[in-house]
């Protein structure tokens, strides 16, 4: 929409709002309103960076992986305290363990264990960095934030992401070159504690306005296949350890060094922006690209599995070089 600005004395210019728009937000003289500058734009909002969000939501007939996409919601949107309604007297599965057992537990029929809900909510609140349940009734939990979001504590967060992405690149080539899958049995658990750095920053990124809205998308952007390739791991931990525990691969080692090679070199470049090391993921690419028609004819069905998440990888290493060179402009 547009809107004209009109001159009030020497100094002053001011701009009119739509009524709609100040019936929406019941604004009326006197009101106050925050004007951000944002790279070559001004935005006007009515949230102050102080204002506590409040968001409620009843979990009655939702199952496990519901009842965490509405935590991840409002933890993510930034929501300073959260109820959350349940019906008495029932129990939930485990749900820290939930996700990453759930699809072994039914392959190999084990019984899940069930927690009364007080402590199957506590399990959700722990699973998110700054949240403490404070309030407890028969039907209800009261959760909030308890610090303080920054920055720092952004880039911090952010660095922690990269290091255990390293780290399970680190873990799964040496699985794959010693045909030893027992070094992976925690990935699993490394894989929470990657979602939890991820979920993290994405909350930062919504609650702080002191990250240019362009390179907030980009950070968006590079943080959700961040978390998508730490998915990836631990699914090729999966395959290695129940699917192929004895089988050799040696036919797909190339293809796992060349991955270890360019996320370690992305890792440098995210920090230091640098031509030369572009040219170096892209040199490591092409050095396996042109072999891989090769290597999927001689590797084995058990092979192919691997080597189809180590593809993944692939691109998506491709895409946050994309994104990184986005940032510089």
């Amino acid at each position: 929409m547009k809107r004209k600005i009109i001159r009030q004395g020497h100094n002053t210019l001011t701009i009119t709002l739509p009524s709609e728009w100040t019936k929406k937000f019941n604004l009326k003289a006197g009101s106050e309103i925050e004007l951000i500058e944002r790279e070559n734009g001004l935005f006007i909002s009515t949230e102050k960076n102080g204002e506590s969000k409040r968001a409620e939501f009843d979990i009655s007939g939702m199952d496990i992986p519901t009842i965490w996409k509405y935590f991840m919601a409002v933890y993510r949107e930034g929501y300073d305290e959260v109820l959350v309604r349940f019906p008495q007297n029932i129990k939930l599965e485990t749900p820290y363990k939930f996700l990453t057992q759930h699809r072994l537990d039914m392959r190999y029929g084990k019984e899940r264990e069930k927690q009364t809900i007080l402590s199957a909510l506590q399990g959700f609140v722990t699973r998110f960095i700054g949240y403490e349940m404070v309030e407890h009734g028969k039907d209800y939990i009261i959760v909030r934030e308890m610090g303080e979001l920054t920055s720092k504590q952004f880039d911090n967060s952010l660095r922690k992401i990269f290091l255990i992405l390293q780290e399970m690149a680190e873990e799964t080539l040496e699985a794959i070159k010693d045909n030893d899958p027992s070094i992976l049995m925690q990935i699993h658990d490394v894989d929470v504690n990657l979602d939890k750095f991820h979920d993290y920053c994405i909350r930062i990124l919504n609650k702080t306005a002191n990250k240019e809205t362009r390179k907030s998308e980009l950070l968006f952007s590079t943080l959700y296949i961040l978390e998508l390739i730490g998915d990836e791991f631990k699914n090729i931990s999966t395959h290695l350890i129940y699917d192929t525990p004895k089988t050799r691969l040696k036919n797909i080692l190339e293809l796992a060094v060349s991955i270890k090679e360019q996320l370690d070199v992305y890792y440098d470049l995210f920090y230091k922006f640098d031509k030369t090391k572009i040219n170096k993921i892209s040199e490591i690419d092409r050095s396996t690209y042109f072999k891989v028609p090769e290597m999927y004819k001689k590797a084995s069905e058990a092979e192919k599995e691997i080597y189809h998440h180590l593809r993944i990888i692939g691109r998506y290493l491709n895409a946050l070089l994309e994104l990184r060179i986005e940032m510089e402009y």
